[in-house]
């Protein structure tokens, strides 16, 4: 956007406005003349001719037009256009609605030559934000030199870092100033145009041509075109460096820009559920965008730039780093502005963020809808997974009060085993002989412990002592476990359609596992009333069955079961129900997280039934010490109680081989 200053004569800056436009028009460039001088159908000089537009008639219909409309209605013949007000001045009119229109002209025309008006209001000060360049025009005579000394240094002490190009009708120069002016900078020799009463009279006729390089005035008002054309460059190329790449602000404009105009383009792929051909699909349409707006940007951004939108298109926007970090374990996003992290325990929160609630909104959805899920405002909550087995859990208004919430727990590509459990010290060889010993004499195990304590971590470990030839069962809510036999059949819940049908849920699962022959059952969390069937299903020589559930201690464990039981409506007595528990569980393995945020098993115990009225003990046969917190360490050790259940005993009277080392 090129403006013309109020330091001389209205006739001077519409001429000059014109002029302008008509060696623009010359070079076969697209312009447009914005005269926000003075608000009268009146005011508008007879070299303007019919092509005159108000911005009153404009405005109400601007949202609804696209670019081409908007060029094919002010410039019907390919001419000069002005657009001005017809009853209201700028001072009083919606600035907001005005920067609106000029953002619109600027996807129609390639050059804006703005015409201030004399007063200097809150409105112009917002317009000259928006400006490129500021032509300064004045004449010979002391009052109008003085007053465009004025101009320039209300405008300077306003704004910092103004372009201007001051002309002098005969001296015109280029002026970068910032928030001081120095009278020599102002008095010095540039171009040279007369501009006598000759001069005047012809640029008044309609015969005069603004092609003639001959006139001093016409080529003073090119080469001032061009020091407009050079200033836009050298901008361009500022836009387009490291340094103003560095600015985070310029840089989401520019890539927010270019999003919305890919939305656009990729809206005819819809269909297309092939990620790698629709991200290749994305970076021709951003090539051929950045083409279109003449943008070549340097190798670096073009790359960053072109990563994130695609990303935003086909992947999962920001997180998408995160998703590819094996470091991050889990992804909390708390609205689009706030994301956290965890990393070895502990939670971090990032320096990135959504542009805004849709773009995050949008991801939600991607994610949801790849697997047959839907959320919306009256399923606000779903549980849902990535391709790469990644839990996700989704919250939207109205439920979540500031924005959609998103927590993901990363699937661990690389499978941890009961060896690297141990280097990172999460339990000991011992701990290690014993669980192996359980899984291979088929006890009943339940992994216990609080949110992100590693419960499945811990269960995927020992499921690989599970021998080879058995049919292996899993069911779970978001598919998960990564068991390394061969014959596994894996089972899903599926949460009720739009239309509330179709639920299949985890009881019902557990329910037809039963008839699939299987040889043991691992149910990735028992949180409700499926625990009955889970209970039956152990006690009825589905033998060596494993599950997690959420629970702080063993003694909660067992109490959690009671209640999820007493859930599925079951009509016994409770110390029926804790009669049958104790009989079918026979190992509690607990985890824990520590405040360094380490993670490891507190203990792991057997339970036993007794004849008095509680019904039952939970002996430990390992437990984690502790020992002090030093230096952001929690210092402990793991201890064997001297316990030796009665299973271990029996194997080893059936000649069952054990590594007896471990209850030495």
């Amino acid at each position: 956007m090129f403006a013309i200053a109020s330091s001389c004569s209205l006739l001077h800056r519409d001429l000059l406005a014109y002029g302008l436009s008509c060696v623009t028009i010359s070079k076969k460039e697209s312009c447009i003349i914005l005269d926000l001088s003075i608000p009268d159908p009146n005011s508008f000089w007879s070299f303007y001719g019919d092509d005159v537009k108000y911005i009153e008639d404009i405005l109400p219909v601007l949202s609804g037009a696209n670019a081409k409309i908007l060029r094919e209605y002010l410039t019907p013949c390919g001419l000069n256009s002005v657009l001005g007000f017809r009853n209201i001045k700028l001072k009083d009119a919606d600035i907001g609605r005005i920067l609106y229109l000029i953002s619109s002209l600027k996807e129609s025309f390639k050059y804006i030559f703005v015409v201030f008006p004399d007063d200097i209001s809150e409105n112009l000060l917002g317009l000259i934000q928006e400006t490129e360049c500021i032509l300064l025009p004045y004449t010979s005579d002391a009052i109008s030199v003085e007053n465009a000394k004025f101009i320039l240094s209300q405008y300077s002490s306003k704004i910092r870092e103004l372009n201007f190009v001051s002309l002098k009708l005969n001296i015109g120069y280029i002026l970068n100033c910032g928030n001081s002016l120095r009278k020599s900078e102002f008095l010095k020799d540039g171009i040279d145009a007369k501009f006598d009463f000759h001069i005047q009279e012809q640029i008044l006729s309609t015969q005069f041509s603004y092609k003639d390089k001959s006139n001093s005035y016409v080529l003073a008002l090119s080469k001032t075109l061009d020091i407009f054309d050079g200033l836009r460059q050298a901008r361009k190329e500022s836009l387009l460096s490291n340094d103003y790449y560095q600015n985070e602000n310029s840089y989401r404009e520019l890539r927010d820009d270019i999003y919305k105009a890919l939305v656009e383009e990729m809206k005819e792929y819809v269909d297309e559920v092939d990620s790698s051909k629709l991200k290749q699909i994305s970076k021709d349409k951003i090539s051929e965008i950045l083409s279109k707006r003449r943008l070549v940007l340097p190798k670096d951004i073009s790359e960053i730039l072109c990563k994130e939108l695609c990303n935003d298109i086909v992947g999962l926007g920001v997180l998408e780093d995160f998703i590819e970090d094996p470091s991050v374990t889990e992804i909390m996003v708390n609205g689009c502005k706030d994301i956290y992290i965890e990393r070895d325990g502990k939670i971090i929160k990032t320096n990135v963020s959504f542009p805004d609630e849709e773009h995050l909104k949008t991801i939600i959805d991607r994610i949801v809808s790849r697997i047959g899920r839907h959320i919306d405002d009256f399923s606000p909550i779903v549980d849902a997974r990535l391709k790469d087995g990644s839990r996700v859990n989704a919250v939207i208004k109205p439920i979540s009060l500031d924005g959609s919430v998103v927590t993901i727990r990363k699937f661990l590509k690389n499978k941890i085993s009961i060896e690297s459990l141990i280097c990172s010290g999460s339990l000991n060889e011992r701990m290690f002989e014993f669980l192996k010993t359980a899984v291979l004499l088929k006890k009943n195990i339940i992994v216990s412990g609080g949110t992100g304590t590693g419960k499945t971590t811990l269960l995927n470990a020992i499921s690989s002592f599970i021998p080879k030839d058995e049919r292996l069962i899993t069911i779970e809510d978001s598919a998960e476990l990564q068991l390394q036999q061969e014959h596994v059949v894996r089972l899903e819940s599926r949460p009720k359609s739009i239309e509330g049908m179709g639920e299949i849920s985890i009881r019902k699962l557990v329910v037809n596992a039963l008839r699939m022959r299987p040889d043991r059952i691992i149910v990735g969390e028992c949180r409700s009333c499926e625990a009955i069937d889970m209970i039956q299903a152990m006690s009825t020589g589905h033998e060596g069955s494993l599950t997690t559930l959420h629970a702080n201690s063993p003694y909660d464990a067992i109490s959690r079961l009671t209640t999820m039981v007493l859930m599925s409506g079951i009509d016994l007595p409770e110390k029926s129900i804790v009669s049958q528990i104790v009989s079918a569980i026979n190992i509690i393995v607990q985890l824990s997280r520590y405040c360094d945020g380490s993670r490891k098993i507190s203990s792991i115990s057997v339970i036993n039934k007794t004849n008095d009225d509680k019904l039952y003990e939970i002996k430990p046969i390992f437990q984690f010490d502790l020992k002090g917190f030093d230096a952001g360490v929690q210092k402990g050790e793991f201890s064997f109680t001297g316990f030796i259940p009665d299973f271990i005993q029996n194997a080893f009277q059936r000649g069952i081989t054990i590594n007896d080392e471990i209850f030495k």
